[in-house]
């Protein structure tokens, strides 16, 4: 071994300085220390993926942002390097200035496979993406903060989206909630509201609700499981509105700019006999 030690040492190739020292080539190659790092994935960029998958199928940058709990610029430079290499793809979307345009970002080709999504899903999962109507992507986008908020704040038990064919059993009272959460204080039907409905539209929309209540069906969707809606809407003046036609104390009324702001158990839910935080859910009678 001595031998053959000596004899790999005599036949690396070697540089001679100009002073006369001697190097082996290898020490030449090695780059030096403030060489920029090989990225890699993290455990933040895998947590993106499995939401982007599973509950929200595009974000904004500001929606990461707040994942991450990184600064914008460090964001920034996070979606470039994961757009660059396929984990993420990006749609633009048209803004009402001409001139600027705020991108939505979603699963990459790359991405979708990382998180060992079926390879043959992906194309029919960003067609959906890059068709869906502008004039949705808002709501949506304020249904994706709801959701968001719920998965930093609380263990989640299940999210039920309004695209899933298990509403097919409300058709008949025409209920398909924005979304359904099952979180560690309760359950909840999510109803986002940017004020864009006439009272009117809301009042007949909240008394199906309380059809679906009383007919049983609810139960029978969700056995065991306690009935509340949460109403997200733009401000106060709203509710106020709202309130003086709503026909039941299971409905509860927040501004998404609030929920948003305050911690997740704020008791900032406005109902026809009080105030309310998301712990008083199991208090209440079913």
């Amino acid at each position: 071994m001595a031998l053959l030690c000596g004899a790999v040492s005599r036949c690396s190739p070697v540089f001679r300085s100009r002073v006369g020292e001697r190097f082996p080539l290898k020490l030449l190659l090695t780059p030096p220390v403030n060489t920029p790092y090989m990225r890699q994935l993290q455990q933040r960029h895998f947590s993106l993926f499995r939401t982007l998958a599973e509950h929200c199928s595009f974000l904004t940058r500001r929606q990461i942002e707040r994942i991450w709990t990184l600064p914008r610029s460090t964001t920034n430079k996070e979606l470039l390097w994961l757009l660059s290499k396929k984990y993420l793809g990006r749609r633009h979307r048209g803004d009402t200035f001409g001139h600027f345009q705020t991108p939505v970002y979603y699963l990459g080709e790359l991405g979708w496979q990382m998180i060992g999504q079926a390879s043959d899903g992906y194309r029919r999962y960003r067609v959906q993406i890059e068709r869906r109507a502008e004039r949705g992507l808002e709501h949506t986008l304020w249904i994706h903060d709801v959701i968001l908020k719920f998965l930093s704040g609380t263990p989640v038990k299940r999210i039920i989206a309004s695209g899933d064919t298990l509403w097919q059993e409300t058709m008949g009272i025409g209920i398909i909630p924005d979304a359904w959460i099952q979180f560690a204080g309760g359950e909840a039907s999510i109803e986002v509201d940017r004020a864009t409905e006439r009272p009117i539209v809301v009042k007949n929309k909240l008394e199906r609700y309380m059809a679906f209540k009383d007919s049983g069906r609810y139960k029978s969707l969700f056995p065991g499981c306690s009935f509340k809606v949460l109403f997200f809407t733009t401000t106060e003046m709203r509710i106020e509105s709202l309130e003086r036609i709503t026909p039941s104390d299971d409905i509860w009324f927040c501004t998404m700019g609030e929920f948003l702001r305050e911690p997740l158990d704020h008791s900032h839910w406005f109902a026809l006999h009080g105030f309310y935080a998301l712990s008083d859910l199991g208090k209440k009678e079913v």
